[in-house]
């Protein structure tokens, strides 16, 4: 397999993260097997000329820890008074009563003997050796985290010391002295930091590029998902300020996932879908009650440069015909039992009193923006606040599908994609509503004129110089629905620029979305690259309303199922695969 899955890749940057110098220590033993599993996965380190440097020294007698622990307080005091002022009694107090407590300790050596005086690789570079033992040390201690084994290193030591004390002959060295058991707790982050001795460095600071102190440029670090653009940056927020916490699975669903009666990944993406869940859930059991789809319906002021197949009254006749129940998505709602609202947040038509519709209507459609910027500030507030007053309309809704109406939307959508990332009309304007080839001319040239007459700085002054009010108001839902930790399933094109504007605005929504397919429109492929979402269908969509939305929540809603209903080895006594690739020992 080339690539891991979105799970695997999860759980493996979790651990990282996860790893803590651990000092205090619970006195239950670690059984064999987990240490037998932890010291494999150091011997698996890669070394130079494969010469394996690294041998371990379990250190279980009393005198012996005695011993150590003895000699690390005197040198602990003498490192102390290096620092004179307050930093002295702080080093002073990191005790290592984990050498004396913990089950084990564990030495670390590196023998540079192995393998004769000219080992391939380091002719030149003569302590290579070394630092292959310290992966070695790197893969004991994140597979000791995986385990919920904490390790504590012991740096403060005398090479010269420890190697007398456990008779290393000549030529072998002590590498690491490690403490290893199961930790009081696993704290939440480093010790030093939280004593207040350093704190960690931006990776912005560290990095640079061909030459020492020549800064690399931004990396838009924070989210995996839009390395191809370099020019978004984060607005100013006329939103509330978000907060958004990190996204794991809990233990306890990825070790159900795990023993479920299926072979490992069989189920493939469907197994990433419900671990997704259950981490914006935070659940072992994840749910998909009540899921709702919310259409959002507005009008284009550059519908007049005759951009579409239709005329900008069938924005008003869709509405009726969502309202009617008679659309795509009306019958894929109810087929797939999902909660269908719809909101007029700028049709250029005055609906009344039509039932079932949600009326928070900011303008009769926006402005061309050909002439003129699409919308104010004000205008693009008030838009985002009807969204996020929508998704807070439908609190039992745990999974939230996005859709939109409006002609000449996606002449908007590409006009904000191609300012944000720097692309020409050309590679993103599409035929949208299956528009001629004199039409799809005349959405370029329109596209162009505006980016000419408009310099965004931001995705959020793009989304005002070329958007729509129904766009402005997914962002305000996506915003919000991610608030809440509720997973968004993107439908098309247009919803997907809206994603973009709302990552841009703040990169952690990116862990609440989902892209329910990838659609017939041109850019749309381009735009989920960028976005870093493999979309979970492909028909060859074109139509919008979120109809992909729905037929993907219909997936969802199947992943959960199966991860809830379906019975593990233990629960159905049925016989673990003997494989180990499957997850067993044989």
């Amino acid at each position: 397999m080339s690539s891991f899955s979105a799970a695997e890749r999860a759980a493996v940057y979790r651990v990282i993260a996860a790893r803590r110098d651990i000092r205090n220590y619970r006195p239950d033993p670690i059984a064999d097997d987990v240490l037998a599993r932890i010291l494999g996965a150091a011997h698996q380190a890669p070394s130079v000329g494969l010469m394996q440097p690294w041998d371990f020294i379990v250190v279980r007698d009393a005198a012996l820890r005695r011993a150590v622990y003895d000699h690390f307080r005197a040198v602990n005091e003498r490192a102390a008074d290096v620092h004179p002022d307050e930093r002295g009694s702080t080093y002073r107090a990191l005790k290592l009563q984990g050498i004396l407590d913990a089950p084990l300790n564990l030495l670390v050596t590196c023998d540079r003997r192995r393998g004769g005086p000219n080992v391939l690789g380091r002719f030149t570079m003569r302590h290579m050796d070394e630092y292959s033992a310290c992966l070695a040390v790197e893969n004991l201690w994140l597979a000791a985290r995986a385990e919920g084994i904490g390790v504590g290193w012991m740096s403060l030591l005398e090479p010269e010391f420890i190697a007398d004390l456990v008779a290393l002959p000549d030529g072998v060295i002590p590498l690491a002295y490690l403490t290893l058991g199961h930790p009081v707790e696993f704290p939440s982050e480093p010790l030093l930091q939280t004593t207040g001795w350093a704190e960690r460095r931006d990776l912005s600071s560290l990095l640079f590029i061909d030459r020492h102190g020549t800064p690399h440029p931004p990396l838009c670090a924070g989210s995996e998902s839009r390395a191809s653009k370099a020019r978004l940056t984060r607005a100013d927020s006329p939103a509330a300020t978000l907060s958004f916490e990190a996204l794991d699975a809990p233990a306890s669903a990825l070790l159900r996932q795990a023993e479920l009666t299926k072979p490992a990944g069989s189920l493939g993406r469907l197994e990433e879908l419900a671990l997704h869940l259950a981490a914006v859930q935070q659940r072992e059991h994840p749910s998909c009650e009540a899921p709702c789809l919310l259409l959002f319906a507005a009008d284009h002021g550059v519908a007049r440069e005759g951009v579409s197949a239709y005329l900008p009254r069938a924005t008003a006749q869709m509405v009726y015909q969502y309202l009617s129940g008679g659309a795509a998505v009306n019958v894929l709602c109810r087929q797939h039992r999902v909660d269908l609202r719809i909101a007029d947040v700028g049709v250029d038509h005055d609906f009344g009193a039509a039932q079932g519709l949600f009326c928070r209507k900011v303008q009769r459609g926006t402005r061309n923006f050909v002439e003129q910027p699409a919308m104010t500030e004000t205008e693009l507030v008030r838009a985002m606040a009807a969204g996020a007053e929508l998704v807070a309309r439908m609190p039992a809704a745990e999974v939230i599908g996005l859709g939109e109406m409006g002609i000449g939307n996606t002449t908007a959508a590409s006009a904000v994609f191609a300012s944000v990332t720097g692309r020409t009309p050309e590679d993103v304007v599409g035929r949208g509503t299956g528009v001629s080839g004199a039409t799809l001319e005349r959405k370029q040239d329109a596209v162009r004129r505006g980016l000419a007459r408009h310099q965004a700085r931001t995705a959020t002054e793009a989304l005002a110089c070329f958007g729509g009010f129904e766009m402005a108001a997914l962002v305000g839902a996506i915003e919000a629905a991610a608030r809440s930790r509720r997973l968004v399933v993107l439908d098309g094109f247009i919803t997907g620029v809206a994603a973009m504007v709302a990552c841009d605005r703040e990169p952690s929504v990116a862990r609440y979305l989902v892209a329910g397919h990838v659609s017939a429109e041109r850019a749309h492929r381009v735009l989920l690259a960028d976005l870093g979402l493999r979309p979970l269908l492909d028909l060859e969509l074109c139509l919008g309303e979120g109809s992909g939305a729905v037929l993907a929540i219909s997936l969802i809603q199947s992943a959960v199922r199966l991860m809830r209903e379906m019975r593990t080895f233990e629960e159905a006594n049925i016989d673990r695969p003997l494989d180990p690739r499957n997850g067993a020992a044989p």
